[in-house]
């Protein structure tokens, strides 16, 4: 847990710093998650999409801007490319189709829950990041659990008793809570809500 809070510290630190190497590691956290969600509000129709995240990391870079927390940053940044995407679809008046839905309060997605599925977006990215971190039996059973199984289903898959499975998925929720946002771990919650043993 503290060499994860340390690595996040020195990852804050160095955005505000303005230090290269830990804008690389900022852009190669954050860059494809941010592009995924700026194609999700174009309706995938556009190709500014890279354009438009490109221009929130520069805004942030050339600004005075420095971040209290992760969870800050990460709240601007989704913030910043949600507005920065819909003043492109105001300004270019792309798919006027796409803007009313954007605008009109009875969608199904408004803008608020947008911004909502973007949050969505990140813990799962951060829930899979930390997933592949894990030692293979483990990293399995876990796929496997996302993917819906019951325990008992993954023992029988994996050939394995049901003893092993808890035992390494103990293993598994004790290295995910060290790694995780307190946020992220509600995913493993509901994994254990909709899928008990």
């Amino acid at each position: 847990m503290n060499g994860e809070t340390d690595d996040l510290k020195a990852l804050l630190s160095g955005v505000n710093r303005k230090d290269p190497s830990y804008w690389k590691l900022l852009y190669s956290r954050y860059y494809a998650a941010l592009c995924s969600f700026v194609a999700r509000m174009l309706n995938h129709e556009s190709e500014e999409v890279e354009d438009l995240v490109q221009d929130v990391f520069l805004a942030v870079w050339n600004s005075q801007r420095e971040f209290g927390n992760i969870n800050e940053m990460t709240n601007y940044l989704y913030r910043a490319c949600y507005n920065n995407t819909l003043l492109y679809i105001r300004n270019h008046n792309i798919r006027n189709t796409i803007l009313a839905t954007l605008m009109d309060e009875s969608s199904p997605e408004t803008q608020e829950e947008l911004y909502a599925i973007a949050v969505q977006e990140e813990l799962i990215r951060q829930l899979h990041f930390y997933i592949r971190q894990l030692p293979a039996e483990q990293r399995r059973i876990m796929q496997l659990r996302i993917e819906g199984h019951s325990w008992n289903e993954i023992a029988e898959t994996m050939h394995v008793s049901i003893n092993t499975v808890k035992t390494q998925k103990q293993r598994s929720y004790k290295f995910l809570r060290e790694h995780l946002s307190k946020t992220s771990l509600y995913l493993l919650i509901l994994l254990d809500c909709c899928h008990p043993f």
